[in-house]
């Protein structure tokens, strides 16, 4: 996972020969994703700290083990399993398929928080169909939980990611005083473009640390394939200050 920003050079505190670059700015990768790996400031839980040890990479990408749709659905399982085992959800029956590690997907997270039907059956469907909960086990109050604890996961994951955003805005000064300072912020990825209230969720918590000028100051928008898109723009610029030199 991955945040990049234009810096301008004297900004930059690394050591390297300026003389050598073609503009008076560049583009920095954050690499956010490993932020924190001392476990020292992000708010981790015991859901969280459970996933990070049965992962492959422990105390490693923390950040983005938080925030990635590739994470989300295992964070998802750890809780509703932590409420079966106290025996709060479905009557504390559970299920192979629940009880297997990354099986339940951030696909799934995003159906069941979608899912607006009286009896919450596209819900029923994910929990009885497709994750093998005995029939007849899930009563309306446990998909109801079910669906408050997918939102929660969702909405910390936008929230924090809105903090990383956050930290950005305020170090380029797009955040202070009244002045029309507007920021557009390209997005790649399922999470942004597919999961319910994701893009409100951001903007919600950027307004909470700033206020509601945020919401005309800042933009969002979809950017697929961001990765190469953004190595594209960046070797066009680099191309285009060349011939100007």
């Amino acid at each position: 996972m991955h945040l990049g920003y234009y810096e301008d050079l004297p900004r930059i505190k690394k050591e390297f020969d300026s003389g050598k670059t073609l503009s008076d700015e560049m583009v920095v990768n954050m690499e956010w994703g490993a932020f924190d790996c001392e476990r020292r400031i992000l708010p981790l839980t015991m859901h969280d700290n459970k996933m990070n040890r049965e992962s492959v990479n422990i105390n490693e990408q923390l950040f983005e083990k938080m925030i990635s749709g590739m994470y989300l659905g295992e964070i998802a399982r750890n809780c509703m399993l932590h409420w079966i085992d106290r025996l709060v959800l479905f009557g504390g029956q559970s299920s192979p398929e629940m009880n297997t590690q990354w099986r339940f997907e951030t696909a799934y997270m995003s159906t069941i928080q979608a899912d607006r039907s009286p009896r919450l059956s596209a819900t029923q469907h994910v929990l009885e169909d497709i994750m093998d909960i005995p029939a007849g086990s899930t009563t309306l109050a446990d998909r109801q939980m079910v669906q408050l604890i997918c939102q929660a996961v969702g909405r910390r994951s936008a929230r924090l990611a809105a903090c990383g955003l956050a930290g950005i805005l305020t170090h380029k000064d797009l955040v202070a005083g009244n002045d029309k300072k507007d920021c557009l912020i390209a997005i790649d990825g399922s999470l942004f473009e597919f999961y319910p209230d994701f893009e409100k969720n951001m903007m919600d918590a950027l307004v909470e640390l700033f206020g509601e000028k945020m919401r005309h100051r800042v933009r969002f928008e979809l950017s697929r394939d961001g990765s190469g898109l953004g190595a594209s723009v960046i070797a066009m610029m680099a191309s285009k200050t060349a011939q100007q030199l």
